[in-house]
């Protein structure tokens, strides 16, 4: 049984230890949080018997197998380096850091101590992502050419505003690191990997300092296209959803993913069909917090590599970062 420290109790760290308590072949043995209050509150919550404000500290009491980090991305270089120093394998939230330099540093670090870096993107792991794959592998639309992903959310016009994660407001750069990373590696997981990136940002509400408002436009290996609409500052329109509006469109007909987890295939001039899955009724966003931290323990456990390995993962970053450059300089970029 491998044994695990969470750092960061806030909205996601509890989102993490919802999932850990439900798989198999881990344990969290403690938190760690820089506000105490929080983290005795976390660890109490979660039934867990300790609970510390020092990762060092905790690293040298628990003597843990892995670190997983949930806390704000300019935190994350530190505790990787923390973590690492020690032996620890770490699990790191997205998005690795603010800028490519400190991710760049995340790899090498782990590189240098001989740990296993795996980067937690769990939207891959949204289960109608992974049924959607299987129905493109298995040919149902044939050669894809076009992947579109909608995400609306309103919770820029709330009062107060992003009340489950209120430091939005103040990120320098926010919806673009932040949130469009996530459809960014669903495009690559779906259609390959990214050469082009054209992208334009705006703020819509007012209340963010950085964009709450992005479109991008990507050109897959291949001369497949990501298109990509995400804002912070519209309602989806259809009650509370649960995952993104997607359309994957290939040469033979479209997949078509609705915003409460319904997949539509539509076969070129043939009727659609609805293709039933199953989705856990349990967890976040169809379990797929839990799903990922499971494919960390497995890999872990037999070696396997982890679909979303720290080196790889670079190659989103510099779609993210690529995306601020072609949305300051107004054009397409294309990436070394």
């Amino acid at each position: 049984m491998l044994k695990g420290i969470t750092v960061g109790c806030g909205f996601f760290g509890r989102v993490h230890l919802d999932g850990w308590k439900r798989l198999e072949g881990a344990q969290i043995a403690a938190v760690v949080d820089v506000d105490g209050p929080k983290a005795k509150k976390t660890a109490d919550d979660f039934d867990l018997p300790r609970h510390y404000a020092d990762l060092e500290e905790a690293i040298e009491r628990e003597r843990p197998d892995f670190v997983d980090i949930a806390t704000r991305p300019d935190s994350h270089l530190a505790l990787v380096e923390v973590a690492a120093s020690r032996g620890c394998h770490v699990l790191c939230q997205k998005p690795m850091a603010p800028t490519w330099e400190e991710s760049v540093e995340m790899v090498r670090v782990c590189k240098g101590s001989g740990v296993r870096l795996m980067i937690n993107e769990n939207w891959r792991w949204q289960p109608w992502y992974r049924e959607i794959r299987k129905l493109l592998e298995a040919g149902t639309v044939g050669e894809v050419h076009t992947i579109t992903i909608v995400q609306r959310n309103p919770d820029a016009f709330l009062d107060p505003p992003f009340p489950r994660q209120p430091y939005f407001v103040a990120m320098e750069r926010f919806l673009l690191i932040e949130s469009v990373i996530h459809p960014i590696d669903v495009v690559r997981f779906l259609g390959g990997d990214i050469e082009e990136v054209y992208c334009d940002v705006r703020r819509v509400s007012g209340v963010t300092r950085g964009e709450d408002s992005v479109c991008m436009h990507l050109r897959l290996k291949g001369g497949g296209w990501g298109l990509l609409y995400s804002t912070r500052c519209s309602e989806e329109g259809v009650g509370e959803h649960v995952c993104d509006f997607a359309r994957i469109e290939g040469r033979d007909g479209f997949v078509e993913l609705r915003p409460d987890g319904r997949i539509t295939v539509k076969p070129l001039f043939e009727p659609a069909y609805e293709h039933i899955y199953h989705i856990p009724e349990v967890g976040y966003r169809g379990d797929s917090c839990r799903a990922a931290l499971q494919h960390f323990v497995d890999c872990l456990n037999s070696g396997g590599g982890f679909e979303t390995e720290g080196e790889d993962y670079l190659h989103v970053m510099r779609v993210v970062f690529a995306g601020y450059q072609s949305a300051s300089e107004r054009r397409a970029v294309r990436l070394g």
